[in-house]
């Protein structure tokens, strides 16, 4: 009984203080949950297209952390509440529904407890709100699912409110982005197949038609980049599409699409990408900014090393193991002119990559990486799940002590930067 009265007087206050972020309030209310069940993990999940991605842990002592980790809903015990649309719960997985134990979850982490109820926003399944431990216990009480059925339910409630308050912040910055696309992204192709165009009438008034063919090329290049540019303007300003037209998608063949055509097929350096880093993107848009920032590094890295048919510079996409997004990263020269240990990001040509992000709602971070070039990181939940309390969609400075920051240890080549371990649940 005491246990009883004192979870739920702090949950009571948690919901009455106003204080801080949601985000944080979230982790608090996780911590709540985990000390009164006794369990070791306790976590927010975001449930999107059959894949189960983590987006707040508490955890008891040292356990490992795995925010942004994701694996097949099938896998987590999960599926039950989003399935059944009310909470489960059982002391032990052979007191679970059949099949239960058949889990990976179960058969490759050890989790064997859990109890979760189903997250909504706007009325849709949003995901979970679960505990989970290794050690087998008794059946959960009524009260302790009654706790949980609580949290999911307040978690619900910001959710929702969350999302109306950064659709209204969201429409606004969209429509900035537009009148920024139309002024920079689209004028600048447009300009140049102008000067192209104006050289090849006079290589043409020259007799010069070896020249006249390059600049024509040149010319169709650059028009046929503005229709692309067009089509992904026309794209955002519909709703409908722009509400439809997301979905999961596998970072590693966006990047090595989007390399080839940053590229345009020149053995201009080397792309590793690590597997298995889903983001809800619209597809198109997220090739191109993965396009823009391979042009960013590139050209930043200069030209590529003599001697060398791939070129001299190692660009590195991978997932960010503390929040839900992703990175570019090489080991080029850095940000030019820069002589401090951070680079000023809004001053370094990074503008249409953020602008792109901005369709998203996600946030761009520039910074070194530990190998002294740039790392842009992109954190892809801005929108319904806001990993920060912003006003605004970018922030300029990275955080301190992440991975692959100068200063912080390389890992070896080939191997991803951070730890993406898809969560205990």
């Amino acid at each position: 009984m005491e246990s009883r009265e004192r979870a739920f007087r702090e949950f009571a206050t948690l919901v009455r203080d106003r204080e801080g972020s949601f985000v944080d309030r979230v982790d608090e209310a996780l911590e709540l949950g985990r000390s009164a069940l006794g369990v070791e993990y306790g976590s927010l999940a975001r449930i999107d297209d059959g894949e189960h991605t983590v987006l707040a842990v508490a955890t008891a002592g040292d356990a490992p952390a795995a925010i942004g980790g994701s694996r097949p809903l099938g896998e987590t015990f999960c599926e039950l509440p989003v399935t059944d649309r009310e909470p489960v719960a059982f002391g032990h997985v052979e007191d679970g529904p059949p099949g239960t134990a058949d889990r990976t979850v179960h058969t490759d982490d050890g989790f064997s407890c859990y109890v979760g109820a189903p997250v909504t926003a706007d009325g849709r399944v949003y995901g979970t709100c679960c505990f989970t431990g290794r050690a087998p216990r008794d059946p959960f009480a009524d009260w302790e699912r009654e706790l949980v059925a609580a949290l999911a339910s307040w978690m619900s409630d910001g959710l929702t409110a969350r999302a109306r308050e950064l659709a209204l912040d969201s429409e606004s910055d969209r429509l900035d982005g537009f009148a920024a696309m139309i002024d920079h992204d689209i004028r600048e192709p447009l300009s140049t197949a102008r000067g192209h165009a104006q050289l090849a009438h006079e290589a043409a008034a020259g007799g010069d038609q070896d020249e006249v063919g390059r600049h024509t090329e040149a010319t169709v290049t650059a028009l046929s980049r503005t229709e692309r540019l067009v089509a992904d303007l026309l794209r955002l300003a519909s709703d409908s599409e722009r509400a439809g037209g997301t979905g999961p998608v596998d970072v590693r063949t966006a990047a090595e699409h989007a390399w080839g055509e940053a590229t345009d097929g020149e053995p201009r350096g080397r792309l590793t990408t690590e597997p298995g880093v889903r983001v809800p993107a619209d597809e198109s848009l997220l090739k191109r900014l993965l396009a823009e920032t391979f042009r960013f590094c590139l050209g930043s890295a200069g030209d590529p090393g003599d001697g060398d048919d791939t070129g001299g510079l190692h660009v590195r996409v991978g997932a960010l193991g503390d929040r839900p997004g992703f990175f570019v990263a090489d080991d080029g020269p850095g940000f030019p002119g820069e002589s401090g240990d951070r680079p000023v990001a809004g001053e370094r040509g990074l503008g249409r990559i953020e602008r792109i992000a901005a369709a998203h709602d996600w946030a761009v971070t520039a910074g070194l990486s530990a190998a002294g070039g740039v790392r842009i990181e992109i954190e892809t939940d801005e929108g319904v799940w806001p990993t920060s309390a912003m006003s605004s969609h970018t922030r300029r400075e990275p955080t301190s002590g992440q991975d692959d920051i100068e200063g912080a240890p390389d890992t070896e080549e080939g191997e991803a930067e951070a730890d993406t371990g898809a969560g205990s649940d």
